[in-house]
């Protein structure tokens, strides 16, 4: 029997080609670039090497191209410690592809063109978790995969007694019931107030804290079983059932926001998958995207568990 995971994500990979530029430019003007950098990209990707970043053994089902791209995101998972054999290879296709601009703030413009992220199908899904006779403790999922591949995950992690994370980045329409799996569902405050417009259909916005304990509040009274709004510099809010509490950020001076939102995500389901409550999940997210947008890049720039920790024990020691 193959060794099992403790945390398995199910989602996209993309070759990323990072363009620096003083400034983002403006519609139908031409900025310079700095200088470009190749490096490892997707959702699913980079919250796999987050995952494993913390020590936590991860492996990565997904799909890539029959290109050179292949070999080079194949390469760089491996490099970070995760599992690459339920990343299949699709021939006649690319694999997926991003351009990341980045400006001297740290923001950044992603343009995104998928790879085979659409060929993972319904039989590998469950090999992976309903019908495992060891199935992994958590499994991340993300919405860059289709949302029938969504539902897939959410039912056969149910069956498993998987935990299931629900990372709607970005948010795509889903089925109750996928909802209703999600612990936690995480998307930032522009996807909260996104899936609450598509939820209700009424226009909604989250700009601030208290935007969001709502937008949290809502999310799982419409069946999420716990949500974790995440507000950049402003910290996270969660909520696991009426109650909603927010969590400040940790002191960041940044370089690159590219791929935080993924090292949050990765981080946290890292740590549920390690015992630790939601709270001290989030915690260590937070921690650990500190330091991720310190540094330029997505993946590479993703921080180790004693990293973390670090930051973890350095902001409770008394000052």
């Amino acid at each position: 029997m193959r060794a099992t995971p403790k945390a398995l994500v199910i989602g996209s990979v993309h070759h990323d080609r990072s363009l620096a530029v003083p400034r983002l430019p403006r519609r139908g003007e031409t900025v310079l670039s700095g200088g470009a950098r190749d490096g490892l990209g997707g959702k699913g990707a980079n919250q796999a090497v987050a995952i494993a970043r913390m020590g936590v053994s991860c492996a990565l089902l997904g799909a890539v191209g029959d290109d050179a791209s292949a070999a080079f995101v194949r390469d760089q998972l491996v490099a970070h410690g995760v599992s690459v054999a339920q990343v299949g290879v699709v021939p006649g296709r690319h694999t997926g592809r991003a351009t990341v601009v980045v400006e001297a703030t740290g923001e950044n413009l992603i343009v995104v063109e998928p790879g085979p992220v659409d060929r993972i199908d319904r039989a590998t899904v469950d090999a992976n978790l309903r019908d495992h006779a060891a199935p992994p403790t958590v499994v991340v999922v993300q919405g860059e995969v289709p949302p029938r591949v969504l539902a897939w995950a959410a039912d056969s992690a149910g069956a498993a007694g998987t935990r299931f994370v629900l990372n709607l980045a970005p948010v795509v329409p889903v089925a109750p019931e996928t909802l209703r799996h999600a612990d936690p569902l995480v998307v930032n405050e522009h996807e909260a107030g996104d899936l609450l417009e598509l939820l209700d259909g009424r226009p909604d916005r989250v700009v601030d804290v208290d935007d969001a304990i709502r937008a949290a509040r809502q999310l799982v009274a419409a069946g999420a079983r716990s949500v974790v709004v995440t507000l950049g510099a402003g910290g996270a809010v969660l909520a696991d059932g009426p109650t909603a509490r927010h969590l400040a950020a940790f002191p960041a001076t940044v370089a690159d926001t590219t791929g935080a939102g993924d090292c949050f995500t990765g981080t946290l389901a890292a740590a549920l998958a390690n015992g630790h409550s939601l709270a001290e999940a989030t915690r260590w997210g937070l921690a650990a995207a500190s330091l991720a947008v310190g540094r330029p890049g997505a993946a590479s720039a993703y921080p180790t568990r004693e990293q973390a920790a670090d930051v973890l024990r350095r902001e409770a020691a008394p000052r």
